[in-house]
């Protein structure tokens, strides 16, 4: 059951909030909106600046954060979901203690994923949320721009510990599916896959969701394959774990793990 939602964002994002929104109206959550403001490093490079120029540039970003927290809030009333927002500002360390502590109490994150090329606070800390927060993250892309609805879900399946957490922690949302399918995809043929996958169907089925089973060996990265299977079946929700027997590990959260994430075209549902 998913009562309590976290949207973590900030000023730069626009998808996640709405769609959070439209998440807890569907379901009957509150949420909380908890928006992140770096100071330091490359992003805000604040403590090389004068005194003067710094706590303007400082007060300029936080009235932004501001704005937007007031924007969000007014269209939490307006959607008649109960919503609280508050602003953690500091430094990368200073943000991420806090973060993950009132992360841990939700029962599912919404965090916005920037486009290629575009760099925002927020994407640097869905890592530590995937691997830190022990709680399901729902990622949603940048360009999404729709309400949250699951006409047709699919699940990707490998077999793996982190798989059954994503699986188990979707099906609140598998239960409003009008479609789901169980998706296994290899890069070499493994024995058993197709009886494990026929094992999640009948355990979906004692829910009460009725789904499919598919498995395709693929001729590139099991990553790639993944991307083109949901494009193509026009998919309103992935669920996937992040770590299993497959790539999804290096995939996910080695060298490439910033650009698949970004690459993704759905909102997709993450359990470590």
């Amino acid at each position: 059951m998913i009562k309590d939602l976290l949207i973590v964002a900030d000023a730069v994002g626009e998808a996640a909030g709405p769609y959070a929104l439209s998440l807890a109206r569907e379901v009957g959550a509150a949420a909380g909106c908890l928006y992140l403001q770096p100071e330091g490093g490359d992003e805000a490079p604040l403590a090389e600046l004068p005194y003067g120029f710094a706590l303007s540039a400082r007060e300029a970003a936080l009235a932004v954060v501001r704005d937007a927290a007031d924007d969000l809030s007014y269209a939490a009333r307006t959607a008649d979901v109960p919503m609280e927002t508050e602003t953690l500002s500091g430094s990368a360390g200073d943000i991420r203690s806090p973060l993950l502590d009132r992360a841990r109490l939700a029962d599912l994150i919404v965090v916005e994923r920037a486009d290629p090329g575009r760099d925002k606070p927020a994407d640097a800390y869905i890592e530590d949320l995937l691997l830190g927060a022990g709680r399901p993250i729902l990622v949603v892309p940048a360009r999404w721009g729709r309400p949250a609805r699951f006409g047709a879900v699919t699940v990707a399946w490998d077999g793996s510990a982190a798989a059954a957490r994503a699986l188990a922690d979707a099906l609140p949302l598998l239960s409003r599916a009008e479609r789901v399918r169980v998706l296994t995809v290899q890069t070499e043929a493994v024995a058993g896959v197709s009886e494990g996958g026929a094992r999640v169907v009948k355990h979906l089925g004692r829910h009460g969701i009725a789904a499919d089973y598919r498995a395709i060996i693929s001729g590139t990265t099991v990553g790639e394959t993944l991307l083109a299977e949901v494009a193509q079946a026009g998919v309103d929700l992935l669920v996937m774990g992040t770590y299993g027997h497959s790539r999804l590990r290096e995939v996910f959260l080695g060298g490439a793990s910033r650009d698949l994430l970004r690459r993704i075209t759905v909102p997709t549902l993450m359990a470590h």
